[in-house]
C-alpha cells in the first residue's frame, strides 16, 4: 500500500470502525507492512482531527513504551504518545462497561497535572515539576483492538495508542514534595495482589516521559496547554480484564483507585 491521503483515510476509518462497532479489526501492519513513525502519527492526527469533528474535547496526552523492553518489541528507539479525551475520563470509584470493548487491559500510571503550559524543544524535568499544578494517581484503560494482537508501531499509533478510559484519583500530591522516582504502587486484582512497582521504572523518573512527549510535540508544532493532563506511560504491566473484576490500587501518598467493570 502506497502511503498516500487515501491510505490515512483508509486507516482512520479502520479506526473507527473498532471504535464504532466495538469489534476487532483487521492488523494495521496487515494494511501498512512499512509505515514509519511520521506516517503513523500523521494518522493519529486524522483520527484526533476527526473525534473532534465529533465533539469530543483534547484532555491531554499518554505516554506509551517508555520502556526499552517495550521499544524493542516493537522495534523502535523512543517512547510513542496519544492523545487523551474529555469524554473517555472517569471518576474514582467508577464501574465501566468491559463488554463494549474489544481486548482491555488496564495499566497504573502517574498523571501530571499541568498548571500552565509546557513546551520543547528542550523541555526537562525541572521544567515539567515547575509546570505541574498536581501530580494524582491514574489508571490508563486502553484496549487492544487488531485481530490476533501484536506489539507493533502501526498498531499503536493508528489507534490513538490503544487509548480508551482514564482514571485520575482524587488526593492531589505537590510534585516537589513527593520523592516521585521511588513512589510505590501496589494492584490488587479482585481482591488479590497482583504486582507492586516503583515510578522510577519510567526513565529513571517519571517527569522523564513528560519532557520527552513535550519535546516530541514540539518536532509536530504542539505543546501541553494549561489544564491538560499528562500520563506518565505505564509502571504496572498491562492486566487483562473483563466483567466482574475490580481493582485496587494503592499509591504511595496519593491515595488509592478503584475501578470495576460489568
Amino acid at each position: 500500500m502506497t502511503f498516500s491521503l487515501e491510505t490515512v483515510n483508509q486507516l482512520v476509518q479502520h479506526y473507527f470502525t473498532a471504535l464504532d462497532g466495538h469489534t476487532p479489526i483487521q492488523p494495521i501492519a496487515a494494511l501498512a507492512p512499512a509505515l514509519t513513525m511520521a506516517e503513523g502519527y500523521q494518522v493519529q492526527a486524522a483520527i484526533v482531527a476527526e473525534l473532534q469533528q465529533r465533539g469530543l474535547t483534547i484532555a491531554g496526552k499518554k505516554a506509551a513504551a517508555v520502556s526499552a523492553t517495550a521499544q524493542a518489541k516493537m522495534k523502535i528507539n523512543e517512547p510513542i504518545y496519544g492523545h487523551l479525551f474529555d469524554a473517555y475520563r472517569v471518576d474514582n470509584g467508577a464501574t465501566l462497561a468491559a463488554g463494549r470493548l474489544i481486548q482491555p487491559y488496564l495499566e497504573c500510571e502517574l498523571a501530571f497535572v499541568l498548571g500552565r503550559p509546557l513546551a520543547g524543544p528542550q523541555a526537562t524535568v525541572a521544567d515539567v515539576l515547575a509546570a505541574t499544578e498536581a501530580v494524582v494517581a491514574a489508571y490508563d484503560i486502553i484496549d487492544f483492538r487488531t485481530e490476533g494482537w501484536q506489539p507493533g508501531l502501526a498498531e499503536a499509533l493508528c489507534t490513538n495508542v490503544y487509548a480508551v478510559h482514564f482514571m485520575l484519583g482524587d488526593q492531589p500530591g505537590n510534585p516537589t514534595r513527593l520523592d516521585l522516582a521511588q513512589l510505590n504502587i501496589t494492584l490488587h486484582k479482585n481482591g488479590a495482589p497482583v504486582t507492586t512497582a516503583s515510578a522510577g521504572t519510567i526513565m529513571g523518573h517519571p517527569a522523564r516521559s513528560i519532557a520527552w512527549m513535550a519535546n516530541k510535540l514540539a518536532e509536530h508544532g504542539r505543546r501541553f496547554e494549561a489544564g491538560e493532563v499528562a500520563l506518565t506511560g505505564a509502571i504496572t504491566s498491562p492486566h487483562p480484564l473483563a466483567p466482574g473484576d475490580q481493582f485496587e490500587a494503592v499509591f504511595e501518598g496519593l491515595g488509592r483507585l478503584v475501578v470495576k467493570f460489568e
